[in-house]
């Protein structure tokens, strides 16, 4: 059993990078330059809030505060948010808007990821929801802030064609 939680805590975070690959390649070429603009604000805005909470919030991990011995070894910095779930929790928000069915699933993979780090002993529940609330606070703030210079980019282009 420790060695499938190990498994998942540590390298099924793959997954959703392997399924980011899978869709650009099926997407046209106007698509993927969406999906790699869409995905390099919604990675910057997410970490420009990690770290913001983590600034705001500290959480030693179980095995510093509570005597708990993880499953692998782990470095002793502040565990809130979890970067494992952030990250594949962005990469999953992010499928969502090309595929609801792939999203959804990686979503679930990122809890899973998330909750496996917990039972390893490396993360506490709330460095994982913290993770995931946040992926989800940047990916929609990328959304809404895209949406916003598209419709004044194409504003200003119609106002200047009509010049």
């Amino acid at each position: 059993m420790h060695e499938v939680v190990i498994v998942f805590a540590k390298y099924v975070v793959i997954v959703p990078v392997a399924a980011l690959v899978f869709m650009f390649i099926r997407l046209n070429n106007k698509r993927r330059l969406e999906l790699l603009i869409f995905l390099g604000v919604s990675v910057v805005v997410t970490a420009v809030l990690a770290k913001l909470a983590a600034a705001l919030h500290q959480d030693p991990r179980p095995f510093v505060r509570d005597g708990v011995t993880p499953y692998f070894t782990h470095g002793t910095d502040n565990g809130f948010p979890s970067d494992h779930t952030t990250y594949s929790a962005v990469i999953a928000f992010v499928l969502f808007r090309y595929s609801r069915w792939l999203g959804g699933a990686l979503a679930v993979i990122s809890l899973a990821i998330g909750t496996s780090r917990v039972i390893a002993g490396v993360h506490h529940g709330q460095d994982i929801v913290g993770g995931f609330a946040i992926a989800a606070l940047g990916v929609g703030l990328s959304f809404l802030v895209l949406k916003l210079v598209e419709s004044r980019y194409f504003t200003q282009k119609r106002v200047r064609a009509a010049e």
